[in-house]
């Protein structure tokens, strides 16, 4: 373990000479950030704690970007089953920090152990190739392995995958699979999913809420007492015009034989009459506005609407009966 950080201090500290002749950053204060992470990264992964000493390590390289931090990254993401994450690592590496003849050793060698280790890992990613049934025609679905999405051009291509246990899921708008598979070091699989309708989305109807009693609107559609009113108004229109033109039509007669509003014994009979018609006649009339008034009112306040078939008509409507006799007048109907 000494021997580690004496190496790992030696690492950072050509790190930070080439770091400082190439350019202003970082800072003194990261680059002893950096080694006292890599420092940190040793312990842990000499007690066995690989996750939490590869958070240390890569810290310290995302401060440094130099091979002596990068290559511990990807050693012991190689440790962890991450190959595919530790190609990107040395990649990315080579890529920052291209070779040069004035490198110190420790980068000379960092770099040389990293190039062994990216050959080897070469022929242990495997390869997944993903072929999807069921599919609508020019409908791409869309791929996920474990919870990561899948570009859909990777579809029916090999892709690199990390060892062990994955999730494979692919979705369209009305169908889904799923498959769980094991793939091993250097294995190159192929892996066929297929879909399976989900059922298009139900388009519910608009739900009506249930009405209380006494809630509904009112219908204002004619109803049994407006036909009332209705009947009433014209029987008393009619009663009322007949008998106040047959108490006019005696009039002529009274007047002659009334002279001076007296009247003799013989006209007695017909004063009665036509007093009795006249006021027969104002009564129907009045019954005539009271019937109009009421199929007026039952029109504008309405009525709670009838849940029962409408009725048939009756064979005939609103009739009325008017018979006049000496001295008396009648008024028969149906209303």
């Amino acid at each position: 373990m000494a021997s580690r950080l004496g190496w790992s201090g030696a690492a950072i500290l050509a790190s930070m000479l080439v770091a400082t002749a190439a350019r202003a950053d970082p800072t003194a204060a990261d680059r002893e950030t950096a080694r006292t992470l890599m420092d940190q990264g040793h312990v842990l992964q000499d007690k066995g704690d690989l996750k939490e000493a590869l958070k240390h390590f890569k810290a310290a390289d995302d401060i440094m970007h130099v091979p002596t931090t990068a290559v511990p990254v990807a050693k012991l993401q190689v440790a962890l089953g991450l190959l595919v994450e530790a190609r990107d690592t040395l990649a990315s590496s080579m890529r920052r920090t291209p070779e040069k003849a004035a490198d110190p050793q420790p980068f000379k060698d960092a770099r040389s152990e990293g190039e062994r280790l990216d050959a080897s890992l070469a022929g242990r990613v495997p390869g997944l190739t993903i072929t999807v049934k069921g599919a609508v025609e020019g409908e791409k679905p869309a791929l996920a392995i474990d919870g990561l999405d899948v570009p859909a051009a990777a579809l029916g291509l090999p892709r690199a995958v990390n060892p062990g246990h994955h999730v494979l899921v692919a979705k369209t708008a009305t169908a889904e699979g799923r498959q769980e598979f094991d793939i091993r070091e250097g294995e190159q699989r192929q892996a066929e999913i297929t879909l399976e309708s989900t059922g298009a989305p139900a388009v519910q109807p608009p739900r009506r809420t249930p009405e209380t009693p006494g809630s509904s609107r009112p219908s204002h559609s004619p109803s049994l007492v407006t036909w009332v009113g209705v009947g009433l108004g014209g029987a008393g229109v009619i009663a009322g015009s007949v008998t106040g033109l047959m108490a006019i039509s005696k009039t002529p007669g009274l007047t002659s034989e009334c002279a001076n509003h007296v009247c003799g014994p013989t006209a007695h009979s017909a004063l009665a009459s036509a007093n009795t018609l006249a006021t027969v006649s104002d009564v129907a009339f009045a019954a005539a506005g009271v019937g109009a008034a009421l199929a007026v009112i039952s029109l504008v306040v309405g009525h709670e609407p009838s849940t029962e078939p409408p009725a048939d008509p009756p064979a005939a409507g609103p009739a009325a009966h008017l018979w006049v006799g000496l001295g008396a007048v009648a008024l028969r109907g149906r209303f």
